[in-house]
């Protein structure tokens, strides 16, 4: 527990002690901790209506968290190691992993915000939104404090994976479209 703490009150101290201890499954506890928030936050705000509320569904949805969480720290490792960045993926996966019991902040929010303003959607969103975005900051802290980089390139740094997806998502697309395109135009001669 003291490493959770260290983290949201002196993240400096936090980022020695896992480098020297790496607890990862301190940190893959963490992980589905977050994962387990997020997961009852979004079933109590009607957001999970077409997925039933079950095991095998935050099962599916825990291993979506690991498997994203490993590959993007993978991802942002590999980008630090070419700028010859000492650092390591493991104490990122661990600090990441730290960054997700902020949405442990949704459960009570969503409650809240569902006590209030019961039709209104727009607030919770809100809601999540300023919790991913604080999720967001902790994770460039963390890649600040593994591989000693400014606030600028850690953000900077940590777009790029997600930049990189939606530029590829747009591209499939385009290229879907265009194919759909190509095979309706076929059909006319």
């Amino acid at each position: 527990m003291e490493f959770i703490f260290d983290f949201f009150e002196d993240h400096l101290k936090a980022a020695v002690a896992v480098k020297s201890r790496r607890p990862l499954a301190l940190g893959v506890f963490c992980f589905i901790l977050g994962a387990l928030s997020f997961f009852v936050a979004m079933s109590l705000s009607g957001r999970l209506s077409p997925l039933p509320f079950n095991w095998f569904t935050f099962a599916l949805f825990l291993l979506w968290e690991l498997g994203s969480g490993l590959a993007l720290v993978a991802v942002l490792h590999l980008i630090a190691d070419f700028e010859g960045r000492p650092g390591s993926g493991g104490e990122l996966f661990v600090l990441f992993g730290f960054a997700n019991l902020t949405w442990g902040l949704a459960v009570p929010l969503a409650l809240i915000f569902l006590a209030f303003f019961r039709g209104a959607h727009w607030p919770l969103t809100a809601a999540f939104l300023l919790v991913g975005l604080y999720n967001l900051s902790l994770k460039a802290r963390s890649l600040q404090d593994t591989y000693q980089l400014s606030q600028g390139r850690a953000w900077v740094t940590l777009a790029l994976p997600y930049l990189a997806t939606v530029v590829a998502s747009g591209l499939a697309f385009v290229l879907a479209m265009a194919s759909v395109v190509m095979q309706v135009m076929k059909g006319f001669d």
